[in-house]
């Protein structure tokens, strides 16, 4: 294993327990990488507002890749290194395909940290999971035009494959099986991309990196990285393509294989 200069940690199912939180084990493990000079990534498919509700202020020192790598931002300089939106005029052709062919859909669109959802009378529907961020802020059609998201977001769009495969050159399509909710982002969009480009800005090779994950939007992630980690939690595909597998992310599996493979005492 090269010299590890920077971590790379997902969120959800990884850094954060069950109940969302960072253990103390955990963030005290974050702090000895620090204090070893070792770069952390935090690299998320949430948006900006709902990590800085859950992530303590310590643990936001450096960049974070946002929305599967559609949005990267230098948390302790508080500026958008890198950002990979739909261009307006494509989002518009989306928009108003989606909304003819499914008039009862629920339309909403992150605009880096902003959420707007386009009917009106549709806000109280968009599910805010409790969180204590505001919800969505209704704008008009004419509103939405000028608008470049980094994501749109459709729910109740039955048959969509249908109607929104000719934008498969230009978009990326992410949808449940059941179709019950669509997520739609810009072609290049990849946490493993995202990473790419803030490695330039570190001067730092693929090979000095460890990542941490249990999700399939990983994948990208444990290939182009030099180590990979998967948690005890892990999808199974994640664990055969990881180098080592840690405990879960409810026993501090983080800590367990910084300390275990020597990155930290």
């Amino acid at each position: 294993m090269a010299d590890i200069k920077c971590v790379v940690l997902d969120l959800d199912g990884t850094l954060l327990n069950s109940g969302k939180t960072i253990s103390p084990r955990n963030l005290q493990a974050l702090h000895a990488c620090q204090k070893n000079g070792i770069s952390m990534v935090v690299a998320t498919g949430r948006p900006p507002r709902a990590v800085r509700h859950l992530l303590v202020t310590e643990a936001l020192t450096g960049f974070v890749i946002y929305l599967d790598g559609a949005l990267t931002i230098h948390e302790s300089r508080g500026v958008v290194y890198d950002h990979r939106p739909i261009p307006a005029p494509l989002s518009t052709r989306i928009t108003r395909l989606a909304a003819s062919w499914a008039p009862r859909s629920i339309i909403s669109f992150e605009v880096q940290d902003a959420w707007y959802v386009l009917q009106p009378g549709t806000v109280d529907e968009v599910i805010n999971d409790g969180s204590p961020y505001p919800p969505p802020q209704a704008v008009d059609d004419a509103h939405i035009q000028s608008l470049s998201p980094t994501k749109i977001i459709i729910s109740g769009f039955p048959n969509w494959e249908r109607i929104l495969s000719p934008f498969d050159p230009y978009v990326q399509i992410q949808a449940t099986t059941d179709g019950a909710l669509i997520q739609v982002m810009e072609k290049s969009v990849a946490k493993e991309r995202a990473l790419s480009r803030v490695l330039d800005s570190l001067g730092m090779k693929p090979n000095e990196v460890m990542v941490f994950g249990d999700g399939l939007n990983d994948l990208g992630l444990f290939g182009f990285c030099g180590y990979s980690v998967a948690m005890g939690n892990a999808a199974d595909s994640l664990k055969r393509r990881a180098q080592y597998i840690t405990g879960t992310n409810d026993d501090d599996g983080v800590a367990v294989a910084l300390q275990h493979l020597g990155i930290i005492q």
